[in-house]
């Protein structure tokens, strides 16, 4: 972590950020309501970074934060063009990065000590487990901002390299996109850099120094995997279309759900085991953990990329078992192009398809390896569909859904390698 010397000079960027806005309107000429915004906003940044030159006010860096998340709703909201949209999101990162992601965090415990949690193999929190999370994020993010953009009006046409531009615009101009007050494309790229930031911050003990923080991400993370999903179920179930950029950031969403538990579960491991503090004082401000050990093992952040990328799957191993749980759920998707399966049959394989997906990469992660078990339910979902609703269909399609189902359930017993230990002893 940085020294508290080492970033004053941060206060002064975001004064200047808050310059930078408040011209912006006159300079890109935004319309009324975005204009007022701005000018405003940017003032009022001013303002918060001249307030945090000593750094001694913990309530500033949190303030301008969340203004900085503001700068990535409001063009949403007031359906900016696209100069306001492209300065208000940029200024809003900035902002977030020089008040609470380069400092220290206000109100934190210094990032020193042990870092191991006690019983562990490794560090869950270590750089090279959090990089490739950030990165799937701000890839998820750049996306996002890409169908925003045509939501927005800003571009006139969107690529699609499998299913073609007609079948994504179908998608992202749908009556489920329209149902949101605001573009649900921008919403998403909101959601990614939120993520990225969260990722970015804290150091190398954040699973002990600020469980609050690493919570908030767990709350993200899988929620927003779970409604990207989602999301995907819904393109062939109501659209009836496909889109490939949103299946991709689904992908950006979901793997992030596998690499980030560990640091999660390590963080629940010690919330419900040290005594050290009462519960909530231990959640909010952290604590220590004197039975911690020094990471010897984890490669410093500028190490080469190779190392930190095999630093990153400690915590998760892919079991044969759970791999070939993929294709059966993908192959629940796509059957009906092969065979005749009767539409209530379809619809009920859009759900269940996704879902094996989900469960089977997501139990990829050591200490939540027994989510694999949910694959059992989805599987006599699929069972009962069958029986239920494929009686006067054509008798392959019922063959191929049961065998798919037998094998899945098949497949999900065996527990995989197990190579981390992931179990926190604090006695």
């Amino acid at each position: 972590m940085p020294k508290k010397n080492s970033s004053i000079w941060t206060p002064y960027a975001i004064m200047f950020m808050g310059i930078w806005l408040a011209t912006g309107p006159f300079i890109f000429g935004y319309a009324e309501e975005a204009r007022i915004n701005d000018i405003v906003t940017g003032f009022i940044l001013f303002f918060l970074g001249f307030l945090a030159r000593p750094q001694t006010r913990a309530w500033v860096p949190w303030t301008i934060s969340i203004i900085g998340l503001w700068l990535q709703f409001a063009p949403l909201l007031f359906w900016a063009h696209s100069a306001c949209y492209l300065n208000d999101s940029m200024v809003g990162i900035l902002v977030v990065t020089f008040s609470i992601i380069i400092p220290d965090l206000p109100g934190g415990l210094p990032d020193t000590g042990p870092s191991i949690p006690p019983g562990w193999s490794y560090n869950p929190s270590s750089w090279g487990q959090r990089i490739p999370i950030a990165a799937f994020a701000l890839v998820g993010w750049l996306i996002s901002r890409y169908l925003a953009a045509y939501q927005l009006g800003h571009i006139d046409s969107v690529w699609d390299p499998f299913f073609g531009e007609a079948s994504t615009i179908k998608v992202i101009t749908s009556g489920v996109s329209k149902s949101f007050p605001v573009p649900d494309a921008g919403l998403g790229s909101l959601a990614y850099i939120t993520e990225a930031l969260l990722t970015c911050q804290g150091g190398a003990r954040r699973w002990r120094t600020t469980p609050w923080m690493v919570i908030i991400f767990g709350i993200l993370v899988v929620p927003l995997g779970l409604t990207s999903i989602t999301l995907v179920i819904l393109q062939p179930l109501v659209v009836g279309a496909w889109c490939s950029l949103c299946l991709f950031t689904a992908f950006c969403m979901l793997l992030p759900v596998a690499l980030g538990m560990d640091e999660v579960v390590a963080t629940i491991q010690y919330l419900r085991k040290s005594k050290e503090k009462p519960f909530w004082q231990l959640f909010f401000y952290g604590g220590d953990c004197p039975t911690a050990t020094e990471d010897k093992r984890s490669p410093h952040s500028s190490a080469p990329l190779r190392k930190l990328l095999q630093s990153s799957w400690w915590g998760v191993t892919a079991p044969w078992n759970l791999q070939l749980c993929i294709p059966c759920g993908l192959l629940m998707l796509f059957l009906y192009l092969f065979v005749d399966v009767h539409p209530a049959m379809k619809s009920l394989d859009d759900v269940v398809g996704p879902l094996i997906v989900v469960v089977s990469v997501v139990s990829f992660s050591e200490p939540i390896r027994k989510t694999r078990f949910i694959l059992l339910a989805l599987a006599a979902a699929i069972i009962g569909g069958t029986f239920f609703l494929e009686m006067h269909a054509s008798p392959i399609s019922m063959i191929t859904h049961l065998v798919l189902a037998a094998i899945v359930i098949l497949l999900t017993f065996r527990k995989g390698p197990i190579r981390e230990k992931t179990k926190m002893q604090l006695d």
